[in-house]
């Protein structure tokens, strides 16, 4: 999947970045200097503590697999093995079906927006990204899980641990992530044979007032949650996905169990993959943190 287009695009990113400059003088008062340099360079209040070329690394995705749950009406996963080591040399499979918007992905604007981008048509903004995390994990243990969240919400989220940051990947945690292959022990892996407990059952998301706040007050570039989408069960129209992609932003889906992992704020988070000319694509992401 243009692993060596994806490497070099993830290089290219972390050179960009302060932190190609991060902690390389010896003395504190350099290393001062240093810090007040990156802050004027555009590192956000809370996130210089961490490095992503020292910091400890989490992954964030879901392993593509066959049964991985999927949109009723979406192309099941599937492959073949097309060549072994002993027949030429080499592995080889062939995907003989695959959705552009199953298991680990993001979605492009061009996904719900006539005329908008492609994924091969975005900027390299998204490829590395300080993260927010929002836990949802308590209140949907006291609830049904179906809700949303607003703009109330994030700012109480605020003022809890701080602003959310200019160009920031906002996610939503709310568990759903640790029962991903759910449905697999039925054999079934789409939403009208879900069992109860699966992956299927009723979960929040942002309402669309609050993802056009993010976009707006907070400038941020993308939206997402460890279940299908940043959008609640309950909204049929997809208003958080909507806004998000009207905005120019991008969607973050099915997001891995190590979200977990993350702080709430001063993480930084690294999505990459390739870049075909489609309104969504499997990535890699990966988490950086303490």
């Amino acid at each position: 999947m243009a692993r060596t287009v994806a490497r070099r695009g993830a290089l290219a990113a972390l050179a960009a970045t302060p932190f190609a400059f991060w902690l390389s003088s010896g003395t504190a008062e350099a290393r001062s200097r240093t810090r007040k340099s990156a802050t004027r360079r555009g590192i956000p209040r809370g996130y210089r503590d961490v490095d992503p070329r020292t910091a400890t690394r989490v992954p964030l995705w879901q392993e593509l697999s066959p049964t991985n749950p999927i949109f009723a009406g979406d192309p099941e996963f599937t492959s073949r093995v097309f060549t072994t080591i002993d027949e030429s040399g080499y592995l080889l499979e062939q995907i003989t079906s695959l959705g552009t918007h199953t298991g680990t992905h993001i979605s492009a604007p061009a996904h719900f927006v006539e005329g908008a981008k492609y994924l091969s048509e975005l900027s390299e903004s998204w490829t590395l990204m300080p993260l927010a995390v929002i836990d949802v994990r308590e209140r949907i243990e006291n609830s049904d899980g179906d809700f949303g969240l607003g703009v109330s919400d994030l700012k109480e989220w605020e003022r809890r641990y701080d602003r959310i940051p200019a160009n920031g990947c906002v996610l939503l945690l709310t568990g759903f992530a640790e029962i991903y292959q759910s449905s697999v022990a039925s054999g079934e892996v789409t939403a009208q044979h879900a069992a109860p407990g699966s992956y299927f059952d009723p979960a929040p998301g942002f309402t669309g007032e609050a993802a056009a706040w993010l976009f707006d007050h907070r400038s941020i570039g993308a939206l997402g949650s460890d279940t299908f989408g940043p959008d609640a069960t309950s909204d049929e129209d997809f208003t958080a996905t909507l806004t998000t992609l009207q905005k120019g932003g991008i969607t973050v889906e099915n997001v891995g169990p190590g979200l977990a992992r993350m702080r709430p704020h001063g993480d930084w988070v690294s999505i990459n993959g390739g870049r075909p000319k489609f309104s969504g694509f499997q990535m890699g992401i990966t988490g950086f943190t303490r």
